[in-house]
């Protein structure tokens, strides 16, 4: 049994809906679409626990992202074979059957259909629905209230190939699966020595899915994944993006925006072909290049130095001398300050005023937003510690005017726009920061 056990409840339901069209019983026809629509995900909330979902990272596609992907797989080249290594309940492998042709009967559309999408989950209740989803998806695509006599009886003689499966372990062989891999994968953070390859500590499993199953897919398979935006564009994943560039080609890059109301954080969807090519140069980064700095154009880097605070607060000691202290809950929203009035012993790096303070934590930006961005100037004679939280631009002319243009540089709807396209993660990096345009006037 598997903290996923009170799923159980919804395939119940799942079952009873075709048991009863395989009848000739009456069945509500919403109730049909919302099966196969975001009613796996609401039951999910309701059933499951939220700490056993954070856990394995058990959060279905929404509805809107299951669209978006099935009018991507609709209008790309089209595939025999579809395989999710970590389907859910099945919300990947739905899209894939809109790409997917009907026979001339429902019974040889399932035979199809089984032969076509295959699936993995390490939860038999998600397994379970996913099998019973995609057999009422058939019954829809042939108009159920129409026939009679559908070949229902058995259900589980259909999807056999989607099964109770650890994905990230049956993803090893290489370059078995040709087809099409779609791949909403887990969000957390885990420890695999299948990360060597780019880092040896904790890493998101997201990458590791991803990895897997560019080298799991044979030459000229595709790959269509919904992935957190950090691996695109977080400075963290840049070896990750390198070596993920030696298998895949890709084809877009879509920056979606937030997985849905119920999981704070962005995604974006890719979409790429397996091409090996391991001794050709990186194929670059993965943000959209729209409005960025042209080649001999001007950036915040050619006016500022710019680089994270120093202090630690709750591991460095308080040792050395004692200095102004800048933290990001004691500042102003934006404007000018002389000097901090907190004061803490730090005995490394601290920084000269005047300079510009930005906090790390940067949503994207809405229509209540006026900018994504703002800086706080700080313009006193001594001498500041600076907390990690907040990012340090010093003028590289020492000037307050400099200062005062990059604080209007940064509140612009120019640079909101752009960092959106650079960088949708929570936290900024020191590179994007210093690759905002500079404005030619």
């Amino acid at each position: 049994m598997t903290g996923a056990h009170g799923y159980s409840e919804y395939t119940t339901r799942l079952q009873a809906l075709t048991t009863d069209v395989a009848s000739g019983r009456p069945v509500q026809h919403d109730h049909l679409l919302a099966s196969v629509d975001g009613e796996a995900s609401e039951q999910l909330r309701q059933l499951v626990p939220l700490d056993y979902r954070r856990r394995v990272g058990a959060f279905f596609t929404p509805a809107p992202l299951k669209q978006r992907v099935s009018e991507m797989l609709k209008s790309g080249a089209r595939s025999d074979r579809y395989l999710d290594p970590a389907c859910g309940s099945g919300d990947l492998l739905l899209a894939a059957s809109h790409a997917l042709p009907i026979q001339e009967s429902l019974e040889e559309t399932l035979e199809d259909w089984t032969d076509r999408l295959h699936g993995w989950d390490i939860n038999s209740e998600f397994v379970e629905a996913a099998r019973l989803r995609l057999l009422i998806a058939a019954l829809l695509r042939h108009g159920y209230e129409n026939q009679s006599g559908w070949p229902i009886s058995n259900a589980s003689a259909y999807f056999t190939n989607i099964s109770i499966r650890d994905g990230l372990e049956a993803l090893r062989d290489q370059g078995a699966f040709v087809g099409h891999i779609v791949l909403n994968p887990p969000f957390s953070v885990i420890s695999s020595p299948l990360s060597r390859a780019w880092t040896t500590r904790p890493t998101s499993a997201a990458a590791l899915f991803t990895y897997q199953a560019a080298h799991h897919l044979a030459d000229g398979s595709r790959l269509t994944a919904i992935l957190p935006d950090v691996l695109r564009s977080g400075s963290r994943y840049s070896t990750w993006r390198t070596q993920v560039n030696k298998i895949l080609s890709r084809s877009s890059l879509d920056t979606y925006g937030q997985f849905d109301e119920h999981a704070d954080v962005d995604v974006f969807l890719l979409d790429a072909q397996v091409s090996r090519r391991e001794r050709l140069e990186d194929s670059g980064e993965w943000w959209k290049t729209v409005g960025s700095v042209a080649a001999g154009s001007r950036s915040v880097n050619d006016f500022f130095s710019v680089r994270v605070g120093t202090v630690v607060d709750n591991r460095d000691p308080l040792d050395g001398p004692e200095f102004p202290f800048a933290r990001a809950r004691d500042l102003p929203p934006s404007g000018e300050i002389s000097t901090p009035t907190r004061r803490r012993n730090f005995s490394r790096r601290v920084f000269e005023p005047p300079f510009v303070l930005v906090r790390r934590t940067s949503r994207p930006s809405t229509a209540q937003q006026q900018s994504r961005l703002s800086g706080v100037l700080v313009t006193g004679e001594a001498p500041v510690a600076v907390d990690n939280h907040l990012i340090v631009a010093s003028p590289r002319d020492g000037s307050v005017k400099s200062c005062r243009a990059l604080l209007k540089v940064l509140s612009s709807k120019s640079t909101s726009e752009w960092l959106d396209n650079r960088i949708r993660c929570r936290h900024l990096t020191v590179g994007a920061v210093r690759e905002i345009p500079w404005p030619n006037t």
